[in-house]
Parts: structure tokens; C-alpha cells; sequence
């Protein structure tokens, strides 16, 4: 790995609208049960982003096996291969908690606040989070939309900002949802565009998540993007780890075969693909 000089500098890029409101605290779904008016509104405004289909860059995997720059991927889909001039900082399970999101980012030394707001700070460095963004933590959406911001603000700096998908990610997208708290179930409700009465309904909440994580929903497209396995120049990156198996396999198999599942699409042959097991347990 490199150890690149940082920049300090911070950037243009606009924040979160939920962090803009409480940057050290919460967001979405911490937000969400307090009951100000005003929090709640910032929730509401701030998942706008995620109903409008979330328009974060779509990496590609370099077919040939050349790596794209971590900067400029190519478009459209997951990457496998990326190359990094600077430092390279794996952060690994965040489970739905943006303070320790943001500490790790802040001890990495590529985020800092920046009158209220977060900023990229971290230059051309790479940061890949190892997956399980979810469960077990309120603010999930939250999270990946902080990181996804973070993304496109690293981008200008020829840094980046990588998630791979764990376990956890796909558990929600199966429909399995034991390890959600009430605070990710009510951030989900809210996402789902749930309001009043409906919100507070716990069924409501339910059916709201499994529309979000389906395959084809809105959060389960999102998590389409991210990556299983990630191989930044010369160093793997994977939730769990890689067997010979699933070398042999194709690690850009893998990740296509997932992010396909994800997405909800058909197979060539017009069959649904099934739950990647082979590539995530």
C-alpha cells in the first residue's frame, strides 16, 4: 500500500441535506423519531435523494482485466479492478451507526467539517469499506448516503470512496430482516414515502422495508453498485474472504452475478437469477 500526502483543502460539492442539519449527532433514522418539526422535515427532504433513484456514478469492471483509475472509473458497472495513487484505508462494519462512521472517516484523515458540513479531505486517497453498512443501527441510508457523497467529492481530488456488499447487505435484499432495529425499519417507512398514522404502524414498516430491499427496489439498485470483491492494485478486499473457489469461479462473475440479482434484472435466458450463496456465505 502507499502512504500519499493529504490534502486539506475542502470542496464545493454539496452535503447531505440531513447533515447539514446535525453533522456530529444523526441522520435519517435517528432523525426520524425525533419529534421535531424540524428534524423530521430535514429526514424527509434528504430522502428525496434516495426517491429519486440515488444518482450515484455506476463503476465498471475492466473485461480485459485493465485496472480503471480509482478516480475515473468507466461507467455502468461494479468494478473489480481500480488502481490508487495515493494511500489506501479499509474501514470495515458500520452497521447502521453514522457517529462511528464518521470517527472512522475523521481518524483516516479524508473527512472533516467544514462550517457544519462534511467535505472530503482526504486527496487522492482510496477508502474501501469492507460492507455490512447494514443492520443493527438506525441511520443505514444515512450512512450510504454519506458515503456515496463522500464519493463523488473524493472523485475530484482523484481519491475514492468504495463500499462492498457483506452479509448484511444481502440478508435485506433476501427478505431477511432480523438484524434491523425499529430505528432502520422507521428509516426505511420514511424512504418508502411513509407519513402520519402510516409511520408509526410497525406492519407498515415492515412492508415498507421489504419494498425498499427487494430486488429491484430503490435501496437493493443502490447496493447493486457496490462491488463483493474489490482488488485495488495489488491488495483483495471481501466482507468475509476468498476461497480457490471463488477465484476460480471469477471474482468479476461474481460481482456482476450479485449486482444483476440486485438490480431484479433476467438473465440472458429470461430466468431471474437467484441469491448469490456461493459469493456471500
Amino acid at each position: 500500500m502507499h502512504s500519499g500526502q493529504l490534502s486539506s483543502g475542502s470542496l464545493k460539492a454539496p452535503t447531505p441535506l440531513c447533515l447539514q442539519i446535525n453533522f456530529t449527532a444523526r441522520c435519517i433514522g435517528s432523525l426520524s423519531n425525533s419529534t421535531g418539526v424540524q428534524s423530521l422535515k430535514a429526514s424527509r427532504r434528504s430522502l428525496k435523494l434516495l426517491n429519486r433513484g440515488c444518482r450515484c456514478q455506476v463503476h465498471t469492471v475492466q473485461s480485459d482485466r485493465r485496472a480503471a483509475t480509482a478516480a475515473n472509473p468507466s461507467p455502468y458497472k461494479v468494478p473489480t479492478y481500480v488502481r490508487a495513487t495515493g494511500r489506501i484505508v479499509a474501514i470495515g462494519d458500520i452497521h447502521g451507526d453514522l457517529r462511528k462512521a464518521i470517527s472512522s472517516l475523521e481518524a483516516a484523515r479524508v473527512l472533516q467539517e467544514v462550517g457544519g458540513q462534511v467535505r472530503w479531505a482526504g486527496g487522492d486517497t482510496v477508502v474501501v469499506q469492507l460492507g455490512d453498512v447494514l443492520d443493527r443501527g438506525d441511520s443505514e441510508i444515512g450512512v450510504v448516503m454519506l458515503l456515496r457523497e463522500l464519493h463523488k467529492q473524493a472523485q475530484l481530488e482523484g481519491g475514492a470512496v468504495y463500499m462492498l456488499n457483506g452479509n448484511h447487505e444481502s440478508l435485506n435484499v433476501s427478505g431477511n430482516f432480523r438484524y434491523a432495529t425499529p430505528g432502520g425499519f422507521r428509516e426505511s417507512a420514511l424512504a418508502a414515502g411513509l407519513r402520519g398514522e402510516d409511520l408509526q404502524n410497525i406492519e407498515k414498516q415492515k412492508q415498507a422495508r421489504q419494498r425498499m430491499y427487494t430486488p429491484g427496489g430503490p435501496m437493493a439498485r443502490e447496493l447493486a453498485k457496490n462491488p463483493t470483491v474489490l482488488i485495488v492494485n495489488d491488495t483483495l478486499f471481501a466482507h468475509g474472504g476468498v476461497l480457490k473457489r471463488h477465484v476460480q469461479y471469477g471474482l468479476e462473475k461474481m460481482n456482476q452475478e450479485v449486482s444483476l440479482w440486485m438490480r431484479g434484472l433476467h438473465n440472458a435466458d429470461g430466468s431471474r437469477p437467484t441469491p448469490p450463496f456461493f459469493a456471500t456465505g
